[in-house]
């Protein structure tokens, strides 16, 4: 059960952690070079996530990259389970594509999460699996099911 009150003392003890500089969203090295590199390329950059888009926003604005820590710049949309729907569900991979107008075939959606990878590419969508340290292991047969980085150096874009 989530009690509103609570949840409203967390963000509030967040945007203090954040603003602070106690507390900054760690990346992995890749992320950063890969954001500047696809923004320059013309790529907008979206972000879905279980976590409240405001938090989405406190996230990639206080990181550990250096040497710009706010990658807010880099991201064109911030989409949630509120504003999307639910990650499993392929109709919010179709909702998140149809807010922007593009065909679905041309997006790329990145998650270490199977589950949502099988829901993008049911809507349409291109996807890979992004394997990190960290991660719930992947069983041998999601291993062959689908494509897997583990980088984002390694993700090739035409445009």
């Amino acid at each position: 059960m989530k009690i509103s009150y609570l949840k409203d003392l967390q963000g509030y003890l967040w945007v203090n952690g954040y603003e602070s500089g106690e507390i900054r969203c760690p990346l992995f090295p890749d992320v950063h070079p890969s954001f500047l590199a696809w923004q320059k390329a013309g790529i907008p950059i979206i972000i879905y996530s279980s976590g409240s888009v405001a938090a989405q926003k406190l996230l990639f604005r206080y990181t550990n990259s250096t040497p710009d820590a706010d990658l807010m710049p880099l991201i064109s949309g911030y989409f949630d389970t509120v504003n999307a729907g639910m990650k499993k569900d392929a109709s919010s991979y179709r909702k998140i594509a149809a807010s922007r107008q593009n065909d679905i075939s041309n997006w790329l959606f990145l998650t270490d999460r199977v589950e949502e990878v099988e829901a993008a590419k049911e809507a349409g969508m291109q996807s890979l699996v992004v394997v990190r340290e960290g991660n719930a292991p992947l069983t041998e047969e999601e291993k062959k099911r689908h494509d897997l980085v583990a980088s984002f150096e390694e993700i090739k874009i035409a445009r």
